[in-house]
């Protein structure tokens, strides 16, 4: 059974006129069109379930009000709906199918780069609450956005990713950086001020960055991002003109005035940082113009090489830029400009720790458990010695039952990839 968050039930007893069970949610809204029920989750997720379910319920916004019913036979009635709807749970940006992971799924948050706890040995940590992406980059190195040939999404439940985190930093043992890193767009997490609130409790941590496009900010947002204890805000600005930003974004849709103009309001509540990615052959003529907006915001810059990736995006004829002449050309950019464009762990007090250990290795065969469908067709996500393992050829989830029935069946699963604990694996037949 999913936990959903509620924040109470009034019972009027059933003696008394017009008995009601009355179920008030944060997380849920509920709307009804023709003869279906819409139920909106954290506002970017969905699911559809028939108006029948909810009897003779009266729907308003995130209550539901159930005449002639008791507080158990509201909450019975309510759970049956909401669990067979989360199995069908839709991301209204990408429109893939969604999975809700919190402590009930049984999944763990360690062992994938695209969702969840990344360790990569230092003292930042990535936390990932959310898959999918509101822009589609020409040259996205992980390939989100609209167009992406990704299947599913992932939505981490708060608390959730909460808890572990607080387990990698007691283990850390020192002070912590945090960098919220999604694979897409981290502010289409609904819930990010409260997690960036969660986290600044945990007296380890020292710094919150929050690497996003920009393109949903608005100034209330930010307010609200530097009050919950944001520190940073890294804002991947790949152009300054309007022109190339639209070609780089590939929707043609980005409002790069937008974004800049967020950037400056940012730059007076915390530290802005400008992550550009260069693409040769496409914003070359834009870095000295970005080099100067980031001056005049009081912003730092660190430019980013283009690299290609095998499920990653390739604008056509464009090849990486090779390391020695990248690093020529921002030592060049530098001296030109009096601006440090190099950055890297020492700018902003990362220092080598300890690694996770690791449950397995590279060529071991472990029992897993599949828990839901992974990113990609023909891929699973199962779980092992609390660490997620990312199942490459499972095709349990392609036809079978819409997917669910495949969830909790038993594997065996030779591990083919374990660095920094990002785990892939292929079932030994």
């Amino acid at each position: 059974m999913l936990y959903i968050k509620r924040k109470e039930i009034f019972i009027i007893p059933s003696e008394l006129p017009n008995a009601m069970a009355e179920l008030v949610f944060e997380d849920l809204r509920f709307e009804e069109k023709d003869n279906k029920v819409v139920v909106t989750f954290l506002d970017n997720f969905y699911f559809e379930a028939d108006k029948e379910a909810f009897k003779r319920a009266a729907i308003n916004g995130n209550k539901v009000e159930f005449p002639n019913l008791s507080e158990e036979e509201a909450r019975n009635r309510i759970n049956s709906i909401i669990d067979r709807g989360f199995n069908n749970l839709v991301s209204k940006i990408t429109n893939k199918k969604t999975i809700y992971v919190n402590r009930h799924l049984g999944l763990p948050l360690i062992g994938s780069g695209a969702f969840g706890i990344t360790d990569r040995n230092s003292s930042m940590i990535e936390l990932k609450p959310v898959t999918g992406c509101n822009m589609n980059c020409i040259f996205c190195s992980v390939g989100e956005g609209l167009t992406s040939k990704k299947t599913a999404e992932l939505v981490i439940d708060r608390d959730y990713l909460v808890e572990e985190a607080k387990k990698v930093i007691d283990f850390k043992n020192c002070d912590v950086h945090i960098a919220i890193n999604a694979h897409g767009e981290p502010t289409l997490y609904k819930q990010m001020p409260e997690l960036i609130c969660d986290l600044k409790q945990i007296p380890a941590v020292k710094t919150i960055s929050l690497i996003t496009n920009g393109t949903l900010l608005n100034e209330g947002y930010v307010d609200k991002l530097a009050e919950a204890g944001l520190t940073r805000l890294n804002v991947s600005l790949n152009a300054i003109s309007e022109r190339m930003a639209k070609m780089l974004e590939g929707s043609g849709k980005y409002d790069v005035n937008h974004v800049k103009k967020m950037c400056g309001y940012a730059s007076k509540r915390m530290e802005v940082v400008l992550a550009p990615v260069f693409v040769p052959g496409c914003n070359d003529g834009e870095l000295a113009e970005m080099i100067k907006f980031a001056k005049k915001i009081k912003a730092k810059m660190g430019i980013q090489n283009f690299l290609h990736y095998r499920l990653g995006r390739t604008p056509l004829n464009t090849k990486q830029m090779p390391w020695e002449k990248f690093y020529e050309m921002l030592k060049r950019l530098e001296k030109e400009h009096d601006f440090k464009l190099m950055l890297d762990e020492s700018d902003f007090g990362i220092k080598k720790t300890q690694a996770l250990p690791k449950p397995f290795r590279k060529g071991d065969v472990v029992e897993a458990v599949i828990k839901c469908p992974g990113r990609y067709k023909n891929e699973a996500i199962a779980a092992a010695r609390d660490r997620n393992v990312t199942v490459t050829d499972f095709n349990g989830f392609n036809n079978l039952n819409n997917g669910s029935g495949s969830s909790g069946k038993k594997v065996k699963v030779k591990i083919t990839s374990d660095k920094h604990n990002i785990f892939y694996g292929k079932i030994l037949h």
